[in-house]
């Protein structure tokens, strides 16, 4: 087919087909090359070998982009396609290693402040590792973890009590917990400390466990 050639209507649409084909196969064998990694993962994980290689990792990327270079296409696409791959590899690996490794073991965990960003954050992560978790917030918003309405009358129900609430909350929230004085752990997830110094010291001062 000439390159000043028309295509007909029947002509695109069998190559729009073959690109779909294209792009199935190409999904196919992220597929298949991602079940390869997960096999190759759950050996390190078996053996304690580190996650990452970074030599392998350069060979790869390496000579991807030789070969991409060899068909005439830009070593850039290849390089950025491959570092995605590994990425994504690596991320579920580190993802199967936490799981694997069921830190809560059972245990119970109340996210105060859990419907927020960072709360909801940290409660998919406990869940992943383990724990049974449950969130109290104002917030009214669909969740997959059990709601407290009254975390104050359930406080030592808990193994661990997380306060991903705001700064000066926080601050109340800690101030209140050193009054009920829980037995589980609790710790909060805030950036800066002199916001929460008072509660904070009243929770180290009424002699609970607590972790900044």
């Amino acid at each position: 087919m000439s390159s000043n050639h028309t295509l007909t209507a029947d002509e695109l649409l069998k190559l729009r087909q073959r690109l779909d084909e294209i792009d199935t196969g190409i999904v196919d064998l992220i597929a298949e090359r991602q079940a390869v990694v997960t096999t190759i993962g759950e050996h390190k994980l078996k053996t304690g070998s580190p996650l990452r290689h970074y030599e392998r990792e350069r060979e790869v990327i390496d000579r991807g982009v030789a070969r991409a270079e060899s068909l005439g296409l830009e070593g850039a696409v290849a390089r950025e396609i491959l570092q995605t791959l590994i990425h994504h590899s690596l991320s579920n690996q580190e993802t199967h290693k936490l799981v694997q490794s069921y830190h809560g073991h059972g245990q119970r965990a109340l996210v105060v402040g859990g419907l927020g960003r960072m709360g909801v954050w940290m409660s998919r992560y406990l869940d992943m590792v383990g724990y049974n978790v449950d969130v109290a917030d104002r917030v009214n918003v669909e969740t997959p973890f059990r709601r407290v309405d009254d975390w104050e009358a359930v406080v030592n129900d808990y193994d661990l009590i997380v306060v991903a609430v705001p700064l000066r909350p926080s601050n109340e929230i800690l101030m209140r917990l050193a009054e009920l004085k829980p037995q589980g752990l609790v710790f909060d997830i805030g950036s800066l400390k002199s916001p929460m110094r008072e509660g904070l010291d009243a929770m180290r001062d009424s002699g609970c466990r607590i972790c900044s």
